[in-house]
């Protein structure tokens, strides 16, 4: 790769927390469209405990990433035409928002159930469990996380178009 090839590139540990992130999503989003699949007890427990454990991965990940955005990520220009560079930025900002949100309702939905993680141990239960509040916690979760989805995709799509269609190396960049 020639010094202006690379100075058109994130840094390593961008790249790898950005395909962690997009990795971590995938697998939460998908385990918790089947969660309900599986029979209760031990098989469901488990299917839960895997989601719960991506999660808590997902939250390391995620903190590791902005801290590194933060304080030391490479910082490329926007891409060209003016207004897609801002899209784009927009939309990163959006993706982050909602990774957090997401993986806040769900700690908050681990606290209101009470989960049991592998059958080693029992989350501690909210004290004073309100069925209209677990609810809607569940409810603002699967919608936050099927937003989030979305717009991962249409991210996904645009850095393809970019790749594809326009040909400017705003893909290569992540790669």
């Amino acid at each position: 790769m020639s010094p202006s090839e690379s100075a058109q590139r994130y840094d390593t540990s961008t790249i790898v927390l950005h395909w962690c992130t997009a990795v971590l999503i995938t697998l939460l989003w998908t385990v918790g469209q089947v969660i309900d699949w599986f029979p209760r007890g031990t098989p469901r427990v488990s299917a839960r405990s895997t989601h719960i454990l991506l999660g808590a991965l997902l939250i390391c990940v995620i903190s590791a990433r902005i801290f590194w955005r933060s304080r030391h990520g490479l910082r490329l220009p926007l891409a060209e035409p003016p207004w897609m560079g801002l899209v784009a930025k927009g939309t990163h900002y959006t993706l982050y928002v909602l990774v957090v949100s997401t993986v806040l309702l769900g700690v908050l939905n681990v606290w209101n159930r009470g989960d049991h993680f592998f059958g080693l141990f029992v989350f501690p239960k909210r004290v004073a469990p309100d069925d209209h509040f677990k609810t809607l916690v569940e409810d603002l979760h699967a919608l936050s996380a099927n937003v989030l989805i979305g717009l991962a995709a249409v991210h996904a799509l645009a850095a393809l178009a970019h790749h594809f269609v326009r040909r400017d190396g705003v893909l290569r960049r992540m790669l």
